[in-house]
């Protein structure tokens, strides 16, 4: 085979590798619930790391929203997708609650640092104002999608922490 055959046979499988790996194939091994962890504790780290600069931080965000949304909500979908396809109800429940641990896990890691990142973001006029923007826009996609209410950026974790709670008993 000539050297253009062996680069096209190489390109070709792998593009194939990537284009598997990248659709959440086999060679993805983390369960989507740990995908969402993993979002969640690299959202914090970027929450902590800015305490002392929170307009920076808040860009940082957006940075990575923009990058990994589409992410973030494909592990949230897949994650009950995994756990809808358990036909045993017994494992089935199991499943959820480990799912449900995993992904309160960082959120409840998360809460101190968010809370003072959130803080350092309402003394700074400029990080304020970029999250008072951010939140009106999302704010009024979900309004116009969801009729919905609402988010506070601060309690964003524990508004998210609380999603995954058991009900009170």
């Amino acid at each position: 085979m000539k050297m253009k055959g062996w680069f096209a046979t190489a390109f070709i499988a792998g593009s194939v590798v990537l284009g598997f790996r990248a659709s959440g194939g086999c060679l993805n091994s983390k369960a989507p619930d740990e995908q969402l962890a993993g979002h969640f504790e690299d959202l914090c780290e970027i929450a902590r790391k800015n305490v002392d600069s929170p307009e920076r931080g808040v860009r940082q965000l957006g940075r990575y929203l923009g990058s990994h949304t589409e992410d973030i909500l494909a592990a949230f979908g897949a994650t009950f997708q995994v756990i809808e396809t358990i036909p045993d109800d017994s494992k089935h429940d199991e499943r959820a609650r480990i799912a449900r641990d995993r992904i309160q896990r960082p959120l409840r890691a998360c809460e101190q640092d968010w809370q003072r990142f959130g803080e350092a973001i309402e003394a700074s006029p400029e990080a304020s104002e970029l999250v008072q923007h951010a939140m009106d826009r999302l704010g009024r996609s979900f309004e116009i999608i969801f009729n919905g209410t609402a988010i506070d950026f601060r309690d964003l974790p524990a508004q998210l922490g609380r999603r995954f709670e058991l009900p009170a008993t």
